[in-house]
Order: C-alpha cells, then sequence, then structure tokens
C-alpha cells in the first residue's frame, strides 16, 4: 500500500534561516524582514517572517528573535483513501530565540523555541502521520560568511520535533561585487519521507537594503509525491 509522503522541501531558505544580510545595510539596522514563494512538481508554497537583532545592529554579536509562518498546498497519490488522491494543506509558525556571534569574516547563529505544524488532508488519511497539528520544540544553527569577502559560503541545519522534521542546506559561490551566484544542496525530510535537492543559486547584493534570492535545479522525492522534478525558489528580503 503507498502512503503518500509530504516534506517542507526549502523551507524556507527561509524558514531555516537563510535570508541574509545586505551588504549596504546600514549600521542602524537591526531588523530583517524575508518573504519567499517555493515550488516543485505537485507542491508549492510561500513564507514570510522576520528576525529582530537586540543589539540594535545586524553585525554585532546579539541576541535575535526570530518568528516565520509559511501556507502551502501538495497533492499525492495513496491506495489508502477513495480516488486514490489526497490533496493537503500545510500551515506552519514558529517562534524562536537565538544569539549570533560575529567575527571578522563570518557569522554563527544558534537559535531555539517552539515550532507548530498542521497538515489538513482532504479526503482524510489516517495512514499519514503527518495528518492533523502538532507542536513542538524546533533547534537551527547557521554558518554564513561575509558579504565583503571574494567568496560566500553558508550551511543551515535544523530540527523540528512536531513532526521529527530535519532540514539542511549548504551554499558556495564566488561573490562579483554586486551579486553572489554558486552551487547549492539541500536535504529535509523525516521518518516517512525524503527529498534531495540540486541547483545553483543567485543572491543580488548591491539592492541597498534589499536583497533578492532565486535558485533553481534538480529534486528528487518520492514518486507518489512527483519523483524527480525542477524546483525553483525566489525570496525578497529589506533591513531596517
Amino acid at each position: 500500500m503507498t502512503i503518500g509522503k509530504f516534506r517542507i522541501a526549502a523551507a524556507a531558505a527561509l524558514l531555516a534561516g537563510g535570508c541574509f544580510v545586505s551588504a549596504a545595510a546600514h549600521a542602524q539596522d537591526a531588523t530583517v524582514l524575508f518573504t519567499g514563494i517555493d515550488a516543485r512538481d505537485k507542491s508549492y508554497y510561500g513564507y514570510v517572517g522576520a528576525i529582530h537583532h537586540l543589539s540594535g545592529n545586524l553585525t554585532d554579536d546579539s541576541f535575535l528573535l526570530r518568528a516565520d509562518g509559511l501556507y502551502g498546498q501538495y497533492d499525492y497519490q495513496s491506495s489508502a483513501v477513495a480516488g486514490g488522491k489526497v490533496d493537503g494543506d500545510v500551515r506552519s509558525f514558529d517562534v524562536l530565540g537565538g544569539y549570533q556571534k560575529a567575527f571578522e569574516s563570518f557569522f554563527l547563529r544558534g537559535y531555539a523555541g517552539l515550532e507548530f505544524e498542521d497538515h489538513s488532508l482532504s479526503p482524510d488519511n489516517v495512514l499519514d502521520s503527518n495528518r492533523g497539528s502538532d507542536f513542538g520544540v524546533k533547534v537551527m544553527g547557521q554558518f554564513e560568511t561575509a558579504l565583503t569577502l571574494p567568496y560566500y559560503a553558508d550551511l543551515i541545519a535544523s530540527y523540528g520535533s512536531a513532526k521529527e522534521r530535519y532540514w539542511t542546506r549548504l551554499r558556495g559561490g564566488y561573490n562579483f561585487s554586486g551579486y553572489v551566484v554558486g552551487p547549492e544542496a539541500l536535504a529535509t525530510g523525516n521518518d516517512e519521507s525524503s527529498e534531495q535537492r540540486l541547483g545553483a543559486f543567485l543572491m543580488l547584493t548591491n539592492l541597498g537594503q534589499f536583497g533578492l534570492t532565486m535558485s533553481g535545479g534538480y529534486s528528487d522525492t518520492d514518486e507518489n509525491r512527483g519523483g524527480s522534478s525542477a524546483y525553483g525558489t525566489l525570496e525578497l528580503s529589506t533591513t531596517f
């Protein structure tokens, strides 16, 4: 019997913490706002969030407050329901506290807090353990190099107990003084499912207090979730 399995694929670049501080961000800026969209075969979602630096400066050592939310839709094939197809809506929300340690050429960030994740299925699939609402604890870590360097690297990893979901992404690129371009790799999943991505990203860093990141490439997941597919993401951020 085939059971559908859903994963939040690239959340987020952003819901996992992948917004960046613009090289032109003002010294007094203390908050990052970000929003984005992600799509691949049989699923899409959008998200919005904010990170506030209690020090009042994005580039200093600082305690952090973070909140973000996501909404998405997906479908999958399952012989456990009449008609063999399940349509799903997903909603999630995180509230995290953390700390940023600033070094001369890179930043380390760590977070911990609460998460909520809800999946509404039509028709209901009682064999899908992702169904329904759950609260849990979420932890996250990030290593990111400064955008003043010629080379760029960004590694993010998170784990949430609500659906026992892991998420990790690695980016590396070259900074062409106005944009950063390079490859990215992503893996996410839980006990029921997994997804792997391999692609490229383009980050525009010459937009003043705004930032724009685009990525796309190849995604591989369960056959009933679409199997191999192209994916694409778009994220906009601003600081103030």
